[in-house]
């Protein structure tokens, strides 16, 4: 198997990913994820709706500000991601 150099890997990498700007946020995201609009924010970040080329379904994507400022934040962001997908939230991949 042959050896991927850095340059390569982030040259790929940057082919399959996108920066965009929402209001003040920056969401580095799949380029699948296309027309990024706020739907709300709070105390632990925003949540856009966004449109998933590959599914050609509507999505909602959260970027959380801090998850890892400390162990209760990242615990509450554990805690909610599994919580949704117990539920089978319809916004959790399987």
């Amino acid at each position: 198997m042959p050896l991927i150099g850095a340059s390569s890997r982030m040259s790929r990498l940057s082919t399959m990913f996108h920066t965009v700007e929402v209001g003040d946020t920056k969401f580095t995201i799949l380029k699948r994820y296309q027309n990024l609009k706020p739907i709300g924010s709070g105390a632990q970040g925003i949540v856009c709706a966004a449109y998933d080329t590959a599914t050609q379904q509507n999505v909602a994507i959260k970027k959380l500000s801090r998850p890892f400022q400390n162990v209760t934040h990242a615990k509450r962001a554990y805690r909610e991601f599994k919580l949704m997908k117990l539920v089978n939230h319809k916004n959790v991949s399987h």
